[in-house]
């Protein structure tokens, strides 16, 4: 038996990538640059990154499948041909507080959480889906899941989706009118591909609507200092690079300004 060098491998692949080549891309070529799109988008680079100018955000791109750890995410089931979340609204409706308690214990098992006293700070429906925040000391879960999924079912259902991040951002000081994105991420379950987006908001904050490159105007679930939303979204490919959202912001006085 013959084995392939890592040289071997690199030099086969540059082979396949021509970047120039005579004819139209067949489609199992546009396939493999699309793969090879995604995965360089999900590879961290080795230098550092340049300042943001407006707003940090801390973006990751989950396609990993399977339950993970304490310190891990859980993405089961990634299959792209579902019904691309047909009951989701622009909208949230809040969770009942049994809802909510239901949905966060649902997510604390799935995703193995050590007892570290997280709270619930957001908990939404959007159509047929439940999403809740639950953020503790430099930690914070998130999960979606089809409403009334029970912890045991969500161990091995497709539609569920979780994450859970032991280094999450510290609260930041923020003027009564600000907003500021703390994290987004992507990701799939068996209904497609997703977006969600998450922060903090000031005091005199109460509503955020987010706009997205895709055209949607959403309504962010506001909660005590907290602010998020997800919406269904796209694999990203060659073709359909990564959405880009700004905000609105509502404050009490009835006014609006602008974040991005």
């Amino acid at each position: 038996m013959r084995t392939r060098t890592d040289d071997t491998v690199i030099t086969a692949a540059l082979r396949q990538l021509d970047p120039a080549p005579s004819t139209d891309l067949t489609a199992e070529e546009r396939a493999r640059a699309d793969a090879t799109f995604a995965r360089i988008v999900a590879t961290p680079g080795d230098g550092a990154a340049a300042a943001e100018q407006v707003r940090p955000r801390r973006r990751r791109l989950l396609v990993i499948a399977g339950l993970a750890g304490a310190a891990g995410i859980a993405v089961p089931g990634l299959l792209l041909n579902g019904s691309a979340y047909g009951s989701w609204t622009p909208k949230p409706e809040p969770l009942t507080s049994e809802a909510a308690a239901a949905a966060a214990t649902t997510c604390r098992s799935a995703l193995e959480l050590p007892a570290n006293g997280e709270r619930i700070a957001v908990a939404e429906r959007r159509g047929a889906w439940t999403y809740v925040l639950l953020t503790g000391a430099g930690t914070e879960a998130v999960c979606l899941m089809p409403d009334g999924l029970t912890a045991r079912e969500a161990t091995t259902a497709d539609g569920f989706f979780g994450s859970y991040d032991t280094d999450a951002a510290a609260p930041p000081t923020l003027a009564p009118d600000r907003i500021q994105e703390t994290s987004s991420m992507e990701g799939s379950t068996e209904e497609g591909w997703f977006t969600w987006a998450e922060g903090y908001v000031g005091s005199d904050v109460t509503g955020v609507t987010v706009h997205t490159s895709s055209g949607r105007d959403i309504e962010a679930s506001v909660s005590g200092n907290r602010f998020a939303a997800w919406w269904p979204s796209r694999k990203q490919s060659s073709d359909h690079p990564a959405e880009t959202w700004s905000y609105t912001v509502h404050l009490a006085d009835g006014s609006t300004r602008s974040a991005s």
